[in-house]
C-alpha cells in the first residue's frame, strides 16, 4: 500500500499546440494540507482540472491509493471520492440552496418522488457546519457572492471525499466565513482527508498548509515544508525575481473634484455620499454585507438608485444607466468577471477590443484590423496576459487571473476619465497585482479618478490616497493617507456590525 493517497508522475498537458504542463511530479499524503501557488497561467488550475476529470492529461500517469487513476469526466473523479471546488462558482442560480447541494443525486422517497424534507434537513446540517445561517429553501440568485461560495464548499462536503481540491476558495468570503472554512479544513485533515489548496493569499497558505509547492511556467520549481519557507522565498520562486515593493510609487497630483454622489439610496445603501478628484485613487472598504458593491453599482446605473444623484463633468444625473455613464467617460470593472465582465465564449481579442470598437470604427462601421491588432497586443503586453493565440483562445479557457487581466485591459484601453473597480485583483497573483496597480496609478497620474472597492485592506492602504469605510449600508468613516491605520479602519468597518448580521 502506497504511503501516498495521490501521485502525479510526469503529467503533461497542452492547448492549441502549446504545452502548459511540462512533466509535473507531485505526491499527496492523507491528512495533510498542500499549498499550491504560482502566477496566473502557471498551470495550477490545469493540473487540478486533470485530477478532477475535467479533461485528460496528454502524458504521464496518476496513481490513487497506489492504483492507476485516469478520470475522463468529473463523474469519474466524484466516484473516486475526489471533490473539486472551483474558483468560479458552479451553482444553479434559479434553484434553492438545498437543490444545488443535492443536484447530482436527488434523494427519493418510497414513492420515487424527490424527498424535499430529507434534502432540506441534510442541507441545513451542512450549512451549520460552515457557520452559515441561511435557509436551505433560499434561492441562490438572492445570495451574495461570498455566501454562494460557502454553499459551493458545503456541496463538496456532502460526499465522503478522500481528497478535496480548493481553487482560490476564500476570494469571496468575509473574515468570519474564512475562519469557518479553515476550521472545516482542519477538521477534515484530522479525519485523514488530503487537501490541495490553491491560493494567491500567501498569509492563508502559511496559516493553513503543511507543505507548499510552487508552479512556474508549467513546471514545479520547488516543494518544501512550510517551516522551510518565508514569504520572499515563495514570491521569488513564483515570479523568478525578487519584488522589492508590493506597491508601486507614482508621483502624481490631485486636482479638483470631478465626480460627486449625494445621498444615494439603493438596495442595501442608506444615503451615501462621496467626492472623487482628478488624479485621486479613492478606496472603499467594508466587511461583507456592508453595501460597498451595492453602492458603486447604483452609481453606475447597474442597479436602480431609489433616490439621490451623481454629478460628473458638471452634469447632474438622478437616474444613471451604464450607457449614459460610459458616454460621460466612466468605466466599471465588476467583481463578477464571468457573469458581467467577459464574453466567455468569445476569443481574447474580441473581449479586449469590445468597448473600444466605437472609437476606432471607420466609415460605415468598418473596424480596422491593423488597429485592433496594435491595441490588443499592447494590452496583452502591458498586463502580461498569458494567451497562446488571442484570436483563437476563448476567454473561458484562460486561467481566472488572466480572465481578470483581460477585463482590466479592456477598460484601460478606453482611458476612462473615471474608473470604478470592484475587487480589481481578486484571484490575481502577486506579480500581476503589481502590474495592475501600476496601470491604475498611471491612469490617476494622467488625471483620471479611480474608485477602488476591495476586501483587502492592505491593498487599499498600498494604492489609495483616501479610504472611505462602510458598514450596514452607510459610510461610517473616512481616513486620509497620512492617517492610514488598519486598526482604525477596522473599527469603522465594525460599526453597525450587529445589524449587518456579523458577530464580532
Amino acid at each position: 500500500m502506497s504511503e501516498y493517497i495521490l501521485e502525479l508522475k510526469d503529467i503533461r498537458k497542452g492547448f492549441f499546440g502549446v504545452e502548459v504542463l511540462h512533466g509535473v511530479n507531485l505526491q499527496f499524503r492523507p491528512g495533510e494540507v498542500y499549498g499550491l501557488v504560482g502566477e496566473n497561467g502557471a498551470g495550477k488550475s490545469t493540473m487540478m482540472n486533470i485530477i478532477g476529470g475535467v479533461f485528460p492529461a496528454d502524458g504521464g500517469e496518476m496513481l490513487l491509493n497506489g492504483k492507476p487513476y485516469a478520470p475522463q469526466t468529473p463523474r469519474d473523479a466524484k466516484n473516486a471520492r475526489i471533490a473539486f471546488i472551483h474558483q468560479e462558482l458552479n451553482l444553479f442560480s434559479n434553484l434553492s440552496v438545498a437543490e444545488n447541494l443535492f443536484i447530482d443525486e436527488l434523494p427519493r422517497n418510497k414513492a420515487g418522488l424527490v424527498d424535499y424534507r430529507y434534502m432540506r434537513s441534510e442541507a441545513g446540517k451542512r450549512l451549520k457546519e460552515l457557520g452559515l445561517e441561511i435557509s436551505p429553501r433560499a434561492m441562490v440568485s438572492d445570495l451574495p457572492m461570498g455566501v454562494r461560495q460557502t454553499v459551493e464548499i458545503a456541496k463538496a462536503l456532502l460526499m465522503d471525499a478522500q481528497i478535496i481540491l480548493f481553487d482560490e476558495p476564500t476570494t469571496s468570503l468575509s473574515q468570519k466565513e474564512k475562519e469557518y472554512l479553515f476550521n472545516t479544513i482542519r477538521a477534515l485533515k484530522q479525519k485523514g482527508v488530503a487537501i490541495v489548496y490553491i491560493s494567491h493569499i500567501l498569509e492563508d497558505v502559511f496559516e493553513l498548509c503543511d507543505e507548499v509547492a510552487v508552479l512556474r511556467d508549467g513546471a514545479i520549481i520547488g516543494k518544501r515544508l512550510k517551516a522551510e519557507l518565508n514569504n520572499d522565498d515563495i514570491v521569488s520562486m513564483m515570479v523568478g525575481r525578487k519584488l522589492e515593493n508590493a506597491y508601486p510609487v507614482v508621483e502624481k497630483s490631485i486636482g479638483e473634484v470631478m465626480f460627486t454622489a449625494r445621498n444615494v439610496v439603493a438596495q442595501g445603501v442608506k444615503g451615501c455620499s462621496l467626492e472623487l478628484r482628478h488624479g485621486e485613487v479613492l478606496g472603499i472598504f467594508g466587511l461583507m454585507g456592508a453595501g460597498r458593491t451595492e453602492f458603486v453599482r447604483a452609481l453606475y446605473g447597474l442597479d436602480p438608485m431609489v433616490s439621490g444623484e451623481i454629478t460628473i463633468n458638471g452634469k447632474t444625473i438622478s437616474k444613471p444607466n451604464p450607457k449614459l455613464c460610459i458616454d460621460e467617460g466612466m468605466a466599471f470593472i465588476s467583481e463578477d468577471r464571468r457573469g458581467e465582465g467577459l464574453l466567455m465564449p468569445k476569443p481574447v481579442e474580441d473581449n479586449l477590443i469590445l468597448v473600444k470598437l466605437d472609437d476606432i470604427a471607420g466609415r460605415f462601421g468598418k473596424i480596422p484590423e491593423k488597429k485592433v491588432d496594435e491595441l490588443t497586443n499592447h494590452s496583452i503586453g502591458d498586463l502580461s496576459i498569458k494567451v497562446s493565440d488571442k484570436r483563437l483562445q476563448l476567454a473561458t479557457n484562460l486561467s481566472g487571473g488572466n480572465q481578470q487581466k483581460v477585463v482590466v485591459g479592456k477598460w484601460l484601453m478606453k482611458t476612462p476619465k473615471m474608473l470604478i473597480m470592484d475587487e480589481p485583483t481578486r484571484g490575481v497573483d502577486v506579480g500581476a497585482k503589481y502590474e495592475i496597480y501600476s496601470l491604475i496609478l498611471d491612469l490617476a497620474k494622467n488625471g483620471s479618478g479611480v474608485l477602488c472597492i476591495s476586501s483587502e485592506m492592505e491593498e487599499l492602504i498600498g494604492i489609495c490616497d483616501r479610504i472611505l469605510v462602510m458598514a450596514n449600508g452607510r459610510i461610517t468613516g473616512e481616513v486620509e493617507m497620512k492617517d492610514f491605520n488598519q486598526k482604525r479602519i477596522m473599527e469603522y468597518a465594525l460599526q453597525g456590525g450587529e445589524e449587518n448580521g456579523e458577530e464580532h
